[in-house]
């Protein structure tokens, strides 16, 4: 690539990121706010003396979003790598904000009986079939964007749209809860985080109109046609990339849920501090840390991946005891420091990951296969990991066990991980076995 072309390159690298980190943040602001509002919503769509039962009705359609997202991903994958990122992810993000709004307009059980749960769950089942195709356009847009000395850097876009989203969503029902009374979330508060997508959700359209579609998808049109079928052709010919995939996304979202999501029961429920802030200590954990995600990433284009993603998994399994040790000590202030040094190696990962994913396929077929990979991974992490967490410490009766668990987790990705060569170097226009210079430092920069 030409110097001169350097300065577009990064001009249009710039612009995708940022599309993907805009659209992933509402998509994520849009699928956490049901989860936050689990407690609220419960006795509305799933009335009954026994409260528990209406909680875990709630968050049973929190478990139906996170199983529709392997098929989501499967759907936009297939349209993302037959006819562009761009037009896909406009669909993802509108997909997502109308399912959103729509819940907030919804008549609760008082009004219209059992089509409130249903109507709830349907809606959810959208909410989590437009958040599979999200992350795999996202990843594959800004990663296909930018130059390659820089993927690392501008591929960690995705992660901070995540982290903003999650960190948006606590913050507006946070702040809500904290200036309306109980009565009053119940009878309309809990309706507007919900219709606050409604204004995002235009916002984001309109910025990612504007956005190019990928470099490199717009190449492999010109030069070949799409793939045809780029499910099978991924199940067929990539398999070994998916499940690695499957397994790092399974680690990461395990290790990262525990330290993000699931401290906030173990502090509250098992622990029994009293945490009347709980969604802003989300917010705390979460945005903290967050700068060291694009550090990560532009580490990651200088180091390697693997050196990166392998020293954030060791990090989890030296910190995971101490750190749950430090939580039982008695101090909600200690607590805290070690939730937030916990979700420190969390950070590190989610800089380097997305460009990792997108660097084990070809451009032909990459919005599926990373789609695949990363959405079955996560129902394994993330969408189960607060129930098995709670589970071991139900079952064995250690306040520390799911610190075994992190342990366990991290532990798969390394294993992983050491069986993958490094892929900082590949060619993004044929996939991992097409690979570029292997040399480091100022020329092999010119060169890219």
């Amino acid at each position: 690539m030409s110097t001169q072309a350097l300065p577009e390159r990064d001009r249009v690298a710039r612009r995708a990121s940022l599309a993907a980190a805009v659209g992933t943040a509402i998509e994520y602001y849009d699928f956490a706010i049901y989860g936050y509002l689990a407690v609220v919503l419960a006795p509305l769509f799933f009335p009954g003396q026994d409260g528990l039962v209406g909680l875990l009705g709630t968050l049973g359609v929190v478990a139906s979003g996170f199983l529709a997202r392997p098929l989501g991903g499967l759907f936009f994958g297939r349209l993302g790598d037959r006819h562009g990122r761009k037009t896909v992810l406009l669909a993802t993000v509108l997909v997502m904000g109308v399912a959103t709004t729509l819940t907030g307009l919804l008549p609760t059980y008082a009004s219209i009986g059992v089509s409130a749960p249903i109507l709830l769950t349907l809606l959810r089942i959208l909410q989590g079939f437009s958040a599979g195709g999200e992350i795999g356009g996202a990843t594959s847009l800004s990663t296909e964007s930018a130059p390659s000395r820089r993927r690392g850097l501008f591929g960690s876009a995705t992660s901070v749209g995540i982290s903003l989203g999650l960190a948006g969503a606590a913050a507006t029902v946070g702040t809500l809860s904290s200036l309306l009374t109980a009565e009053q979330m119940s009878a309309w508060g809990w309706r507007v985080p919900f219709l606050i997508a409604a204004p995002l959700l235009a916002g984001a359209v309109l910025y990612r109109m504007r956005v190019e579609d990928s470099p490199l998808f717009l190449q492999m049109v010109e030069e070949n046609a799409p793939a045809q079928a780029p499910v099978k052709e991924v199940v067929r010919t990539h398999k070994a990339s998916v499940l690695r995939i499957v397994a790092i996304a399974y680690s990461t979202m395990t290790t990262g849920g525990i330290a993000s999501v699931y401290i906030l029961v173990h502090l509250s429920a098992v622990l029994e501090y009293p945490l009347t802030g709980a969604l802003w200590l989300v917010v705390f954990i979460v945005l903290v840390p967050l700068a060291l995600t694009p550090l990560a990433g532009a580490m990651s284009d200088r180091f390697g991946r693997r050196r990166i993603l392998a020293g954030s998994m060791i990090t989890f399994v030296v910190l995971a005891i101490p750190c749950f040790w430090a939580m039982q000590q008695g101090s909600l202030a200690l607590a805290i420091g070690a939730a937030l040094i916990l979700n420190l190696p969390f950070s590190v990962q989610q800089g380097v990951v997305y460009a990792q994913y997108s660097e084990l396929f070809p451009t032909r077929v990459r919005y599926t296969g990373v789609s695949l990979g990363f959405n079955i991974g996560g129902v394994l992490g993330s969408g189960l990991v607060s129930l098995i967490s709670t589970w071991l410490v139900a079952v064995t009766g250690i306040t520390m066990a799911p610190a075994f668990y992190i342990i366990v987790a991290a532990a798969i990705g390394l294993a992983v991980v050491a069986t993958m060569s490094e892929t900082r170097s590949v060619d993004l226009d044929d996939g991992p076995a097409s690979k570029v210079s292997r040399v480091t430092g100022p020329v092999a920069q010119a060169e890219s």
